[in-house]
């Protein structure tokens, strides 16, 4: 049996009110605030986990725990575990964590083939950053504005620097025999936008980000006076702001065949503790963008949940379906 996700000290007992979880904020400095909001403010939250670990644990790395109560990497463990949860969930063929290099996960297809899954979580970064959150507080209602392109440029490049760094990764482990990994297997990247999003919509923000789409548009038909559309606006590209001026990067990721290795793209905006709130159950709003030019393409009939992106490059048309 494995030791508990969480520290005695945000077991043993539970905050009641916002002042009270302050204090504990202040008091637990050393732990991110994460952790001490879920395991003395959220305590449904903690049995969550703490529940589930059980159940996981041989799913992730050995030193798991340590690294979930760090501060510097505690939210891309809640991502790992997130990700481990809906694969066990939605009944795919996940493997146990026996290997010391390679990918996050590994999922056995009905055809035997490997699926390798790399887990990321985007953080705001520190040059040309996503926004700070507001700071929320109870009863009062925030609204955003302003435009669409402005509001998702950051986290374009934040999603778009967490797939790079990955597929990296990835050239890394092909190329290292003790990985396990063959480039004939398939690969994926699962990234988490759930510290960069607010107020944003997730399949807006990673069809900009993986096949540069940009807003909708309409136009008025001269004939029948009406509208027509939506036209999406083809935006392949996106600005970085650099001390020495500003570099252009392409925001057309799946559809390069530079990058045909990264068979899918996984992306979420949210915790897993946030589904409920949002009223679906963990995984319905897993965003699955597939590579158009796929060197080995996954089986559709692979993943049988969320939502599948895919770009015709007849047409450039993108849809958007259930899976």
């Amino acid at each position: 049996m494995p030791q508990e996700l969480f520290p005695k000290e945000l077991l043993s007992g539970s905050v009641q009110t916002q002042e009270q979880l302050d204090a504990a904020l202040v008091k637990y400095q050393n732990y991110h605030p994460s952790l001490i909001t879920i395991g003395l403010y959220r305590t449904d939250t903690r049995d969550w986990y703490e529940k589930n670990w059980k159940n996981l644990y041989k799913y992730l790395d050995k030193d798991f725990v340590n690294k979930f109560r760090s501060k510097a990497e505690h939210l891309s463990r809640l991502w790992e575990f997130h990700v481990a949860y809906v694969l066990l969930d939605r009944g795919l063929k996940i493997q146990e964590k026996v290997w010391n290099i390679g990918p996050d996960f590994c999922v056995v297809d009905d055809n035997g083939k490997k699926v390798w899954i790399e887990a990321v979580a985007c953080t705001p970064g520190d040059n040309d950053p996503v926004p700070p959150k507001p700071d929320l507080k109870e009863g009062e209602i925030y609204t955003s504005g302003g435009n669409i392109e402005d509001s998702n440029r950051p986290r374009v490049l934040r999603v778009l620097n967490a797939i790079a760094t990955k597929y990296e990764k990835y050239k890394q482990y092909v190329a290292n025999p003790k990985s396990g990994v063959s480039k004939d297997d398939h690969f994926i990247v699962a990234v988490s936008g759930a510290d960069i999003e607010f107020a944003t919509y997730s399949n807006m923000l990673l069809k900009r980000a993986v096949f540069g789409v940009g807003p909708d548009v309409y136009y008025r038909d001269p004939l029948s006076d009406k509208l027509v559309g939506p036209f999406y606006t083809p935006t392949p590209n996106v600005s970085k702001k650099k001390k020495d001026g500003t570099e252009i990067m392409p925001a057309n990721f799946m559809e390069m065949e530079e990058f045909s290795s990264v068979n899918a793209v996984i992306y979420c905006g949210h915790h897993a503790f946030d589904c409920e709130i949002n009223g679906h159950m963990i995984g319905d709003d897993f965003l699955f963008a597939y590579h158009a030019k796929a060197v080995n393409p996954i089986d559709e009939k692979l993943f049988k949940f969320g939502r599948a992106i895919r770009k015709n490059l007849q047409n450039n048309s993108v849809t958007e379906t259930p899976q």
